[in-house]
């Protein structure tokens, strides 16, 4: 069958599709096309709906998130019109009372999943200053909990930020013959300069070698990627290669070094069989979503559920557990500041549709 404009922007396959949520409904519609070749400016005018609605919300969003007004937000969509999500085909509807019905639906639906993707709350980040830990003693390794940021003063008067779930070992040596640390997890580094000492962080797979400047590092365990991003200053990445330390690449800045935290060894990124240099992304003209974090954002851009499970894990101290594959590469985008679990999972929801539950402190996530 063919597709109508109102068919398509009421249909939330399609709609993942404009949004590149799900390689199933990517390849759906790229077959579609294929054999309805016809139908390409029909999909594009439906496309170009749903991408224009969603942007103009987003912008309104941010417009309010910059006013004084702050609200309380909680997401809610009624049960009927999530229902109306995934229509079944109406062959009969051929009379202009109907198609109008359907135009308004859809434009109902599409502001309720762009603003359940794109929330972000008028509510302002808490602007409580965090406790700053002086280090002293380099024996004991400084941990985050779970939902804690930690701000820290090494010895040399640098300033380290732990995001939640983190680990930071200082070696014993530092501010005299090294300053070396080892990272689990992610840290914001404000280095102090000292050219005849450099400052090197420790993840698993590279190091990074600076004399003073300001960088973000996540290398959490579980997560797929491992990422560098340069604020200021410059950053070189280390690797080993023969048992030699070589730099593998620099970065400038407004940059990040990106590689898969499970698949690229040592020897592997010294081959170049892995990791690349790509632009940060911002958030808005002063913010980098790689750095969000630090400001109390959430921040998701285009990341999988299975991605977002860890984040969310580490935020509330919570196991989130998806048994089902297909639902762990679910693909959002949206943007949070203190939301409740609740409030985020169901924001999702609106998204791409999922159920969950809980059972104590661990949530299950199915289709």
């Amino acid at each position: 069958m063919l597709y109508s404009v109102e068919d398509l922007v009421i249909n939330d396959s399609f709609i993942a599709y404009c949004m590149q949520q799900d390689a199933d409904d990517r390849s759906f519609w790229d077959e579609y096309l294929e054999q309805h070749p016809d139908a390409l400016p029909v999909v594009e005018e439906a496309r170009l709906l749903v991408l224009g609605l969603k942007y103009m919300l987003q912008k309104k969003q941010n417009e309010l998130s910059a006013g004084d007004e702050k609200s309380g937000h909680a997401l809610y969509v009624p049960e009927a019109t999530v229902q109306q999500l995934n229509p079944v085909p109406d062959t009969e509807r051929n009379n202009s009372f109907k198609r109008k019905r359907a135009w308004a639906v859809a434009m109902i639906v599409l502001g309720v999943m762009a603003l359940g993707i794109f929330y972000q709350t008028s509510r302002s980040v808490n602007s409580n200053e965090k406790p700053i830990e002086k280090i002293v003693s380099t024996k004991i390794p400084v941990e985050s909990k779970p939902g804690e940021l930690k701000t820290l003063v090494l010895p040399d008067n640098s300033a380290v930020t732990l995001n939640m779930g983190s680990t930071l070992k200082i070696d014993e040596g530092f501010g005299t013959g090294n300053r070396d640390v080892y990272l689990d997890g992610e840290a914001f580094f404000e280095v102090t300069h000292n050219k005849n000492l450099p400052f090197v962080v420790h993840v698993k797979d590279y190091k990074v070698k600076v004399l003073g400047t300001r960088f973000n590092v996540k290398a959490y365990k579980n997560d797929r990627l491992s990422e560098t991003s340069l604020i200021e200053g410059s950053v070189q990445i280390i690797v080993n290669k023969n048992g030699k330390d070589e730099v593998y690449k620099t970065l400038e800045v407004n940059q990040k070094f990106t590689t898969e935290a499970d698949s690229s060894t040592l020897t592997a990124i010294a081959k170049d069989m892995g990791g690349e240099v790509v632009p940060l992304s911002y958030y808005n003209e002063k913010q980098a979503v790689e750095t969000a974090w630090t400001k109390e954002l959430l921040i998701f851009e285009g990341q999988s559920l299975d991605e977002i499970k860890n984040i969310l894990e580490r935020k509330f101290g919570v196991t989130i557990t998806i048994p089902d594959q297909k639902v762990q590469q679910y693909m959002y985008s949206a943007n949070f500041t203190n939301e409740s679990i609740d409030e985020i999972l169901k924001a999702l929801q609106l998204s791409y549709p999922f159920s969950y539950k809980k059972e104590g402190n661990t949530i299950i996530i199915n289709k």
